[in-house]
């Protein structure tokens, strides 16, 4: 069984030992790295690849919530704090679970399991067929469950996206780097404001391509890897 890669953020050196002790009893769990600075681990994670990552809130420098909004790639979080007034702001950021200090061993165990029942349910995500894929898009205060075939094309708005999809519209607060990311076996990127889904193409008429009716433009840094996907000269 592969290991479970783990760091811990914690400006208390005490709370990291506590983690330490308690995630030792786990087989499955292998802590890799500790940080007293969220800053510190940012920096570490650009070059490393970490499964699961326990992060307190309240740190100097940088917050965990002000780390997690600055993550491109961010790995399955639990967040551990003595402070009970950030639930509502943590849980939109979709981590797994929420840990009050002092934080016993059982709690610590209802935490991994649930780790263990997302990454599952991702796991069976990976398996189905694009047309049986989802993603979860948050809009507003509520997470929409969305099928992937069902995306006619996303736009670009500043710090904004808008999906649109065959029901209609989605407008959630996320850059399109990160859509292209996730997406990226499903959708290509035809200018710094468009990703669309290839089967969706109805036609190309010079730099514009037609998606149910909505001509959207090619950019002139996209079409040399547009026309190679397309197998167009």
């Amino acid at each position: 069984m592969n290991k479970i890669k783990c760091i811990v953020v914690d400006d208390e050196p005490v709370a990291i030992r506590i983690l330490e002790k308690h995630l030792s009893i786990f087989s499955e769990i292998e802590i890799i790295a500790t940080f007293n600075l969220a800053t510190d681990a940012l920096n570490y994670m650009r070059e490393n690849h970490v499964d699961l990552l326990f992060l307190d809130i309240k740190m100097p420098r940088m917050t965990g919530i002000e780390f997690l909004k600055s993550c491109k790639v961010q790995p399955a979080v639990i967040l551990t704090t003595a402070y009970r007034n950030y639930a509502v702001e943590a849980y939109d950021l979709d981590v797994i679970d929420y840990l009050v200090k002092p934080i016993s061993l059982e709690r610590i165990g209802r935490a991994i399991s649930r780790y263990h029942e997302r990454h599952t349910s991702h796991k069976q995500d990976e398996n189905h067929t694009s047309a049986d894929q989802f993603i979860h898009i948050k809009s507003n205060k509520e997470t929409v469950r969305l099928k992937v075939s069902t995306i006619q094309y996303i736009e670009s708005m500043a710090d904004y996206i808008i999906i649109y999809h065959d029901g209609g519209k989605i407008i959630s607060r996320n850059r399109i780097s990160q859509m292209e990311e996730e997406l990226n076996k499903n959708l290509i990127r035809i200018h710094r404001r468009y990703l669309v889904p290839p089967s969706r193409i109805e036609s190309i008429t010079g730099n514009m391509i037609k998606i149910n009716s909505k001509q959207l433009p090619i950019g002139r840094t996209y079409r040399h890897e547009v026309n190679k996907l397309l197998h167009l000269k």
